[in-house]
C-alpha cells in the first residue's frame, strides 16, 4: 500500500549498534533496521531514517553511513539529523557533522574533509568557493 501511494516509510535508530546496547535489554537495533531494509524492499516502498539518541562522535554517524547504503538497491532515500542543539557546534563535534554530511551528499566515498577552508579555519564550509565566486560576478554586473 504504501508503495503504491508512493509513500516513504521513514525508521529511526539508523545510528545505534548492538554493542552499544546492555546485555540485559536482549536488543539489536542493527537487526531492526535491517528487517526493516528487507521488508520495505520486498514491499517495494522506499526507506528514510533518522537518529534515535543525541550522538555527535564520528562512530555513530558511520553507523548511520553504513545502514543508508545497499547494494541491492535499498538504501536510504534520505535522513532526518534529530537532535540539533547548542553541543552540534561545539569541539570536534561541528566537524564530525561537516565530515557525515559530505560523506553522505556524496555517498559515502570521501573518508575525510580539508583541514581548512579557504580562510584558513579549521572548519570546512563547501559553499564557500561557490559563494565567493557568485559575489565576484554579481560585482563584475555592477
Amino acid at each position: 500500500m504504501m508503495a503504491n501511494h508512493g509513500v516513504v516509510f521513514n525508521f529511526t535508530c539508523m545510528e545505534m549498534k548492538d554493542r552499544e546496547q546492555p546485555e540485559h535489554a536482549n536488543c539489536s537495533p542493527e537487526g531492526l533496521v535491517n528487517q526493516v531494509k528487507t521488508a520495505t524492499r520486498t514491499a517495494k516502498a522506499e526507506l528514510a531514517g533518522e537518529n534515535a539518541l543525541e550522538r555527535y562522535g564520528a562512530d555513530a554517524y558511520a553507523q548511520v553511513l553504513s545502514t543508508s547504503r545497499s547494494d541491492s538497491g535499498n538504501g536510504l532515500a534520505a535522513f532526518t539529523y534529530l537532535r540539533m542543539n547548542k553541543k552540534l557546534f561545539e569541539g570536534d563535534n561541528w566537524r564530525h557533522l561537516v565530515d557525515f554530511v559530505r560523506s553522505m551528499s556524496e555517498g559515502g566515498r570521501k573518508q575525510r574533509l580539508s583541514d581548512s577552508d579557504l580562510q584558513g579555519s579549521d572548519l570546512y564550509v563547501g559553499h564557500i568557493k561557490r559563494t565567493q565566486k557568485e559575489h565576484k560576478k554579481e560585482a563584475a554586473l555592477v
